[in-house]
């Protein structure tokens, strides 16, 4: 597979929130039992579940940890669409951790009162394998490091919140140009709810309600807060040419 079709994938999983989880049955064994699985990407492009320890899939998980979750956006035509097939081995992570709680939670708000329940826990994919359809005759099979290896180094976990807390507090304006510029969508407010090596996420109103959420793509990916801001003023310049 070539560089350009896995970093393709890679901006197809970070921009998408949906997902099948597929693990091995207890109850049935050799059987595959599959579950919807909302997620959010961390920093390394690896799917974070947050999920109850008395649910099928997790009780599955603690006897057998390798998983498969297949990633799809949009429900007109899933066989017209971009999918991607994830193989790989959930890994219990902290819940407590400030960063990815706060990341997790800016996308999936409602979310919020499971943190509260004991039995409720993170889990991130750790990817072996990967296989991506784009469309017609784009396609294949890649090993998992190929889809995170350059983003190994991003300091974006230090770094994100303060670069969201900047753009909403002093740069509402740019988010308004940013929607209209890029998605031809007249917003009211927008707020950045987060940035990844491969592009950021808003999400807009227009008067009191939540219209939706926009995702914007880097040319290049980011790594650190000087990269994002370069690439920020270039959308921001872009805009007013």
């Amino acid at each position: 597979m070539s560089a350009a079709l896995a970093r393709e994938a890679r901006q197809f999983l970070f921009g998408t929130r949906h997902a099948i989880l597929s693990t091995h049955s207890v109850k049935y064994p050799e059987y595959p039992f599959g579950s919807v699985a909302p997620f959010v990407c961390n920093q390394q492009a690896e799917p974070v579940i947050l999920i109850s320890d008395i649910a099928e899939h997790t009780k599955n998980i603690q006897q057998h940890a390798k998983v498969s979750l297949l990633v799809f956006s949009g429900a007109e035509d899933l066989q017209a669409n971009a999918r991607l097939t994830l193989m790989g081995e959930a890994i219990p992570c902290d819940k407590q951790d400030a960063d990815l709680r706060a990341r997790y939670l800016r996308y999936l708000p409602q979310a919020a009162s499971y943190f509260d329940m004991h039995d409720f826990n993170f889990y991130r994919i750790r990817i072996d394998h990967v296989r991506y359809i784009a469309g017609f005759g784009r396609m294949g099979w890649f090993e998992g490091n190929a889809l995170n290896a350059d983003i190994a180094s991003t300091e974006l976990v230090e770094h994100e919140q303060g670069i969201l807390t900047h753009m909403n507090a002093d740069h509402q304006d740019s988010l308004l140009q940013y929607c209209q510029h890029v998605h031809n969508v007249t917003a009211d407010n927008a707020e950045m709810i987060g940035m990844d090596a491969e592009g950021f996420d808003v999400r807009y109103h227009q008067g009191e309600e939540i219209q939706g959420q926009l995702r914007f793509v880097f040319e290049q990916p980011v790594l650190n807060a000087q990269a994002a801001r370069k690439a920020l003023v270039a959308l921001s310049q872009a805009c007013k040419s």
